[in-house]
């Protein structure tokens, strides 16, 4: 029986691939904007709405970004990044190469990956951390809305990274590719 005939009378496999989500999507079985993410065959259900501090974090990051990073390069809010072909993750921001596809995106194209946390700090720490470790991400940064931190990732080794920083909101931190773009989290508008 294929995928749509399952759908039809209601069952959806345990597992899921990324072009499965696409073509749910496609079929209108997943709206557009579902808040999902696929981990490892899984859908995982995302907050719908975000609290006014995550959006004005995630605001001002990316008008930083935006600001500070050469043409060669775009800033992407809330894009859905294939890790693998059974992961889907959407996070915050995503600088990439301007040229490149955005379902073409893998883990060793992100520049830069930003996931602004509120009540998902957890998540953000425990499960995608080392998700995007093991998918080639060299440069993750969780930004604690709340706390007004910085946690820094970098040095990808077997699925972890070896290089965690947490830097206060008073602390100036710089990407890993571009060391003249810098963040400071109280200085930003």
């Amino acid at each position: 029986m294929t995928l749509f005939q399952n759908v039809r009378r209601g069952l959806l496999p345990a597992r899921l691939t990324v072009d499965e989500i696409y073509d749910l999507t496609a079929t209108g079985v997943l709206r557009e904007n579902e808040h999902i993410e696929l981990i490892e065959g899984e859908m995982v259900p995302m907050a719908a709405a975000k609290a006014n501090w995550h959006s004005m974090m995630e605001g001002r990051l990316n008008w930083a970004l935006v600001r500070g990073l050469p043409d060669a390069v775009r800033v992407y809010p809330a894009p859905s990044l294939t890790l693998s072909e059974n992961t889907l993750v959407e996070p915050d921001l995503l600088v990439v190469p301007v040229a490149t596809k955005m379902r073409g995106i893998r883990g060793p194209d992100v520049l830069l990956l930003i996931e602004v946390a509120d009540s998902s700090l957890p998540y953000d720490l425990r499960v995608k951390a080392p998700l995007y470790a093991r998918y080639g991400v060299r440069d993750y940064w969780v930004v604690d809305a709340v706390r007004q931190t910085i946690r820094i990732h970098r040095a990808a080794e077997h699925g972890v990274y070896a290089d965690v920083e947490e830097y206060e909101a008073h602390d100036t931190v710089t990407p890993l590719l571009f060391p003249d773009v810098t963040i400071r989290l109280d200085a930003l508008d």
